[in-house]
């Protein structure tokens, strides 16, 4: 792995979710920030999810080779590996971008109650924080411990009396177990939150949230490295089936 994730990995077991500081430094997310906001202008959609609106991009890697290159980021794939194992696929790679004044989200998971399991997940999200994450802007909220619960959200009859905020510097990672019971803050500053939400998955024969072909040019994945072929499943070429279960 090159490094150690002692406290990292004791952070997302107990809690559910880690934030690794400061993996790019504030000028390269800035520009990234940038660059994301006419992205968002030229296919950036309006998206509900939870009764909370944001703005929402899809595959923000194609045809952008510095956005392709955080998906195989050896600070952050590092750690995903040493949770999830080498056999993964990216499931998506997409944006999400609160608006002032926009709402909190509500409580939920991102793996369905017949697939969570006790130990390592079936997926992980690698949230980029392309601005700070702030109490103010509405910091990604966690229930501590809530990967361990059997049921993919709270059930409606109980309350939630105890949530943390997962904030972080500009530039900063936060990783979470998919089970954890989380949502997005209300946005009450005057500034909006540009994060970038990569999605990992094991083994190869699990299903891509986003098909990768549909997005990458054959151009672009010839500029590809290894890593990033594998975890498209599109080691040989752009138009290989993506169907099937081994390659």
């Amino acid at each position: 792995m090159g490094r150690s994730w002692e406290q990292q990995l004791f952070e997302f077991e107990t809690y559910g979710f880690t934030v690794l500081p400061a993996v790019l430094d504030a000028a390269t997310s800035s520009d990234l920030a940038t660059r994301l906001d006419l992205l968002d202008e030229q296919r950036g959609i309006d998206y509900v999810h939870d009764n909370a609106f944001a703005r929402h991009i899809s595959s923000v890697y194609a045809g952008d080779d510095d956005f392709m290159a955080l998906i195989d980021h050896p600070d952050v794939l590092g750690f995903i590996e040493a949770v999830l194992g080498q056999q993964l696929i990216l499931g998506s790679c997409n944006a999400r971008i609160v608006r002032p004044g926009d709402p909190l989200q509500g409580f939920h998971s991102d793996i369905p109650s017949q697939f969570r399991r006790s130990g390592a997940p079936i997926m992980v999200n690698a949230v980029w924080m392309l601005d700070a994450f702030t109490p103010e802007n509405g910091a990604t909220r966690f229930v501590p411990g809530g990967h361990l619960a059997p049921s993919a959200a709270p059930p409606p009859d109980v309350s939630i009396p105890y949530e943390v905020q997962a904030v972080g510097s500009i530039g900063s990672v936060l990783i979470f177990n998919g089970q954890c019971w989380h949502g997005g803050g209300a946005n009450k500053s005057d500034g909006v939150r540009r994060a970038i939400f990569a999605h990992y998955r094991v083994s190869p024969w699990m299903r891509f949230a986003l098909d990768p072909a549909r997005w990458v040019s054959q151009e672009q994945w010839s500029r590809m490295t290894t890593r990033q072929r594998e975890l498209l499943r599109m080691p040989d070429a752009v138009d290989q089936p993506t169907a099937a279960d081994y390659y």
